[in-house]
């Protein structure tokens, strides 16, 4: 026993990943998401939290830059399972999509718009 070696394997590297899905008949029963795209973002172990501030950002520059139309929108921060599909969710952003812009209610201001391309 003591002069034995056992090989543990080593666990797979966790994934992370920006997704974006358009929001299909949103604000009824029927509600549901249609995934657009996944993009595979690396983390920084020293500041993770960045990703979680970027993902806005990202999902605002990929809409203006994709040519998406008028809708809901909804961004995610997450793991990546088996099929490189979004997992454990660590942030989330709801986006009403003009075409062109962020929608906002009347009395509120937009939010700061991206200071550049943030694609991961």
């Amino acid at each position: 026993m003591f002069n034995e070696v056992t090989w543990i394997p080593r666990e797979p590297p966790v994934r992370h990943a920006f997704s974006l899905f358009r929001v299909v008949d949103a604000g009824t029963p029927d509600e549901w998401y249609d995934l657009l795209g996944v993009v595979r973002v690396p983390v920084d172990r020293r500041g993770p939290d960045k990703l979680r501030d970027g993902l806005r950002p990202w999902a605002l520059v990929t809409l203006a830059a994709g040519g998406y139309g008028f809708g809901r929108y909804h961004a995610g921060y997450s793991t990546l399972d088996e099929e490189d599909e979004p997992d454990k969710s660590f942030a989330s952003e709801d986006i009403n999509w003009s075409g062109t812009g962020v929608l906002v209610p009347a009395g509120q201001s937009a939010p700061p718009a991206p200071a550049g391309d943030v694609r991961g």
